[in-house]
């Protein structure tokens, strides 16, 4: 009789196990990553927004051309200097606050519509943050109040984005409705197009708009006292 030598296979090696805390910080790198990315897709897509809608790109510039104001201003542009640009056979007189009153209303409207309202805000919020922290123009009086506008021209944006998202709509259907909301709601005078306009100054602080702190690292920032 022959016996027949079993062998037993080799002990399965278990995958080693990453500690807790390097998977919480790959978790939050990719999480950053992410949030990057889709920070850079608002970025680029409202500059090719306002390269199409005002003849350049201020965010990304998208072209070699670049706009200067050489035209005068009158009191619809706040006396500040505009440049000329056809858009559908009409003269839109751009000057510098006007396309950022739409960079805010419309980077907002997109977030609102793809991530819902909360994140919308939270992220045009920490924005502000940033920009008074970073920013070499922080800690003016009109800096102050163009937080204020930039603030109120967010929550007219999410507004926009919720209609489109209560719409159900998609793809190009639902940009065209954006686009268009937001030109309108500048032309109406929903979306204040200078931190000049009057109405700035009865705006609510900025703890009202979920931003506490902030008016005091702007007033950290500055030579003179900031008024409310």
């Amino acid at each position: 009789m022959t016996l027949t030598k079993v062998t037993t296979p080799p002990a399965i090696r278990n995958a080693p196990k990453l500690r807790p805390k390097y998977t919480a910080l790959i978790a939050l790198s990719l999480s950053t990553i992410a949030l990057g990315l889709y920070v850079f897709s608002i970025l680029w897509r409202v500059s090719f927004a306002e390269k199409h809608l005002f003849g350049s790109s201020r965010l990304i510039p998208l072209s070699w051309h670049k706009q200067i104001p050489t035209e005068p201003g009158s009191a619809a542009t706040f006396n500040e200097l505009t440049s000329p640009y056809i858009r559908n056979g009409k003269t839109i007189h751009v000057y510098k606050q006007l396309v950022n009153s739409f960079q805010h209303a419309y980077g907002s409207a997109l977030a609102a519509y793809e991530l819902s309202e909360v994140p919308a805000d939270l992220l045009f919020r920490a924005n502000e943050y940033a920009e008074a922290i970073f920013s070499n123009a922080s800690g003016s009086q009109p800096w102050y109040l163009d937080t204020k506008k930039d603030l109120h021209n967010n929550a007219i944006g999410r507004s926009i984005g919720l209609q489109a998202r209560t719409l159900g709509l998609n793809g190009l259907d639902a940009e065209k409705f954006i686009i268009a909301e937001t030109l309108k709601a500048a032309d109406d005078g929903r979306v204040y197009n200078h931190f000049l306009d009057k109405r700035t100054l009865h705006l609510p602080p900025l703890e009202e708009y979920g931003c506490p702190g902030l008016f005091e690292i702007q007033s950290l920032r500055s030579t003179t006292p900031l008024v409310r």
